[in-house]
């Protein structure tokens, strides 16, 4: 059972909202219903209610800032620490939903929307980051996947807001949704005064006592032993890696040599096919898939929010009987060959029934029933699991810029992908989704050929299975009988100067 404490810090960072909701899902998932709304679509779009360029720029500019705050993310981990990183984050998504819900062009929530982008990037790319390293190695799985559980969550959140929103009058039916927004990352912000530093953060500023407390209390044990072996070969393994990157620049560059291209091609894949799965595209523009099969208005709501609870479903269903008990790389190739079948199971029903005049709604419903099937599956096998695994394959001083790196990657395919989209649908229909069908299928291959499995191992020693040499143990060599003295790595601190006292929390 994971330590209560580090749950709560988890919950914390992944939560980012009183109620019950994941903060940056709920910044992406609430522009689904939002694009259901007349109110919204006249007041945005025109007279006309339809501009598919326009669409696509009120949903890709959301991914376009996300994409330019992963650049900010890896320096402000580094120097500012990811908890005040987490903090400043959602500061800024603070202020991308004040002017969503105070638009009055398109202009405006299109800026709104980038400035809720940013804050995002930045999040996604830190707080995956901050959980790995205060997780106990054989509770990383379940613990990252309480982020993935608060996405499932925010889906779910916005859908249902999005579906209120429809009895409402006027341009409350989509402002309203939209301020939903701010208490989330309000919430986030107030809570980073009270989470801890990443101990390897504290590590590699050389505050060593702060870090042996924070350790202390992630493993919830009074034994000193363990704590001072976690934490020396911490030290040792940092101290090994110090040495080799000092600016973003030289990150990058490393990250791309061919000590880690296969570490760095493996995140971004993972992430980027996060989206090419079909899922964004799917929660995005689901109102169009149902209008597709038949369903409008008020009904096409209702299904979004049923569609929603799908995910939750898929999430409890991970984290209580797939996470760190099913390995990583089967559960991700097993997973996409899911995705491909469901995803062509409904493009065949959407092919046969896909018409509002259809007769036969049977029909129909299978189709919407193979969405729900799928969204259930890929809360199961990805939602959690492709941010727990970016998360473990980069070594500490690539950790924050790599999963940068891997969050553009997934922020650029998003913006191809809603620019495409609108199009796409308008032009062939049920026939794009065959794409999703390829690329997961593809996914698959290379899950199972290319990808190490990483449960169970300490951040520390999933270098090894890449090629790197672990550091040496410092512990081992202050053995006496088989025991590590206590108190030995806190006074070499004390007598180091090295540590500020400062509290923890």
């Amino acid at each position: 059972m994971a330590n209560f404490f580090v749950i709560l810090i988890s919950l914390v960072v992944a939560l980012g909202g009183s109620g019950g909701w994941r903060l940056t899902e709920m910044l992406l998932g609430i522009i689904a219903t939002t694009l259901g709304h007349d109110t919204f679509k006249y007041a945005m779009l025109g007279p006309t209610g339809a501009n598919a360029s326009l669409t696509g720029a009120i949903v890709s500019l959301y991914n376009v800032g996300q994409a330019v705050g992963t650049f900010a993310a890896g320096y402000l981990a580094n120097k500012l620490s990811r908890r005040w990183t987490i903090c400043i984050s959602a500061v800024i998504a603070i202020i991308g939903g004040i002017l969503q819900t105070a638009a009055i062009n398109a202009g405006m929530m299109i800026a709104g929307r980038f400035f809720a982008g940013v804050g995002c990037g930045i999040m996604l790319t830190i707080v995956p980051v901050y959980i790995a390293e205060v997780s106990p190695p054989d509770q990383r799985g379940m613990i990252v996947g309480l982020q993935g559980f608060m996405i499932a969550i925010g889906f779910f959140a916005a859908n249902w807001i999005g579906y209120g929103g429809a009895y409402a009058t006027g341009d409350a039916q989509w402002r309203i949704p939209l301020a939903m927004q701010i208490p989330g990352p309000l919430a986030l912000a107030i809570g980073c005064c009270f989470i801890p530093y990443s101990p390897r953060w504290l590590v590699q500023k050389e505050r060593y006592q702060e870090a042996q407390t924070v350790l202390a209390l992630i493993h919830g044990s009074c034994d000193d032993d363990i704590v001072e072996h976690d934490l020396a070969q911490i030290r040792a393994q940092i101290h090994a890696d110090s040495s080799q990157v000092t600016s973003f620049k030289l990150a990058v560059t490393k990250l791309l040599s061919r000590q880690y291209l296969h570490r760095t091609l493996m995140a971004c894949f993972i992430l980027v096919m996060g989206q090419f799965s079909g899922s964004s595209v799917i929660q995005n523009y689901q109102s169009s898939f149902y209008a597709a099969v038949g369903f409008t208005g008020n009904t096409s709501l209702l299904i979004s929010g049923i569609y929603g609870i799908m995910g939750v479903l898929g999430q409890v269903i991970y984290l209580f009987i797939a996470a760190d008990r099913w390995p990583r790389t089967r559960t991700l190739w097993v997973g996409s060959i899911f995705l491909s079948v469901m995803i062509a199971i409904c493009m065949a029903l959407s092919a046969f029934y896909g018409s509002a005049s259809t007769d036969n709604m049977s029909g129909a419903r299978a189709a919407i029933a193979m969405i729900f099937l799928y969204s259930c599956g890929y809360a199961v096998f990805f939602n959690g699991t492709i941010w727990v695994v970016p998360s473990e394959l980069f070594p500490f001083f690539l950790r924050s810029t790599g999963m940068g790196l891997a969050v553009f990657s997934k922020a650029v395919s998003a913006i191809v992908l809603s620019q495409i989209t609108p199009t796409a649908l308008e032009n062939v229909g049920w026939r794009y989704y065959s794409l999703f069908i390829a690329t997961n299928f593809m996914a698959a291959f290379v899950y199972y050929f290319l990808l190490p499995e990483t449960g169970g191992k300490t951040l520390e020693e999933i270098a090894e299975l890449f090629g790197d040499t672990l550091a040496p143990d410092p512990s081992k060599d202050m053995k006496t009988d088989g025991i590590p003295p206590k108190g030995k790595i806190a006074q070499e601190s004390e007598t180091s100067g090295a540590f500020h006292v400062e509290k923890v929390v």
